[in-house]
């Protein structure tokens, strides 16, 4: 959902297109199409790679959502996609999508056509995709620019959800905080027992995301660009909690991130452990404070502001569209757990 708007160039006579789903070997026309459009709107913007793409779209474990208009001979117009997200509400199984890279070449913004391409492509996108069950988005939803908020509200179903403002905390606050028997464990990727764990440990919240080892492990482990460092809490043994992090920039603050967190911050031992652990990663990051978001309605929200954290606002807002009467926007915004690394923002 986060498009650009260009400065409009005269418009080219329409070529003939098809508006579809992606199909096997697509990827090197929305590739072409997403380095030229986005490398004009974006000074600092960087071509993305093919395994970029492939470990995006083709390797999430949650599956792909991509709806193109697209000619005969294979050039990108118009792009409407999404990274879907396995997800248990009241714990059924279903899928949100978060939509990202959408785009419409500028030199076919209109044409002759009665919709923009845009449209068009997040149309098809919403009724392939959107519904109720265990196969269906119940929710879309993103952080979308100003440019493409307009044009969602009117012809894309986006309504306003929350501003989402960030939790920031000095890390020589809490770096000295003790394990109080609580084992951290930093390893480069999830185990199999992580399953079991998100589980039982993700049936205390109405709705959360799918947080299993395929699903970790693609996000984190094995992400082509960033590393991120994860650090296991067991008591006795037994996995009660993890938090992941790295050092990047998020809203134009270069910050320790709190990518993950999925721990009880009740439980003082654990919650004390880890984020003592957070801590010191920032200070060795070089970084000096580390940057948590969450849902404002969560007890998360509350507790970590107990410990010292403070909000700071930030540029992004959530809007959505649910298909669903009983998990409508109201009830998400109360019940819906996310964290920084639910986005794409890090």
């Amino acid at each position: 959902m986060r498009s650009r708007q260009l400065p409009l160039p005269p418009v080219s006579e329409l070529p003939q297109f098809e508006v579809r789903e992606y199909r096997s070997g697509d990827e090197l026309g929305i590739l072409e199409a997403f380095n030229r459009i986005f490398a004009k709107v974006d000074p600092t913007f960087a071509p993305r790679t093919l395994d970029q793409w492939r470990w995006q779209y083709l390797e999430n474990p949650s599956g792909l959502r991509i709806q193109l208009c697209v000619t005969p001979e294979g050039r990108v117009l118009a792009q409407y996609a999404g990274l879907p997200q396995r997800m248990r509400i009241e714990g059924a199984p279903t899928f949100f999508s978060q939509s990202v890279d959408s785009l419409a070449d500028p030199e076919f913004r209109r044409g002759l056509a009665k919709l923009p391409l845009f449209v068009q492509a997040g149309q098809a996108y919403d009724h392939l995709y959107g519904g109720v069950g265990p196969h269906k988005d119940t929710l879309m939803w993103g952080l979308p620019v100003p440019a493409a908020w307009r044009i969602g509200k009117k012809q894309l179903k986006y309504e306003y959800l929350r501003t989402q403002n960030k939790l920031v905390l000095p890390a020589d606050g809490l770096a000295r905080l003790g394990a109080h028997g609580i084992e951290i464990e930093e390893r480069a990727d999830f185990p199999p027992e992580l399953d079991a764990f998100d589980l039982a440990f993700g049936a205390r919240y109405a709705c959360v995301a799918v947080r299993d080892a395929a699903q970790m492990n693609w996000r984190y482990a094995r992400h082509p660009l960033q590393r991120y460092r994860i650090a296991l809490a067991r008591r006795g043994g037994a996995l009660a909690g993890y938090a992941v992090f790295r050092k990047g920039t998020f809203d134009g603050s270069e910050d320790g991130l709190l990518c993950d967190w999925f721990a009880p911050l009740e439980d003082a031992a654990v919650r004390d452990a880890l984020l003592g652990w957070l801590c010191r990663a920032t200070l060795d990051s070089g970084a000096r404070e580390l940057t948590a978001v969450v849902p404002d309605t969560s007890d998360e929200w509350l507790i970590l502001q107990d410990l010292g954290f403070r909000v700071r606002p930030t540029r992004y807002f959530l809007v959505g569209w649910s298909f669903s009467r009983q998990h409508s926007l109201r009830w998400l915004w109360r019940h819906w757990y996310y964290t920084l690394g639910d986005t794409d923002l890090c």
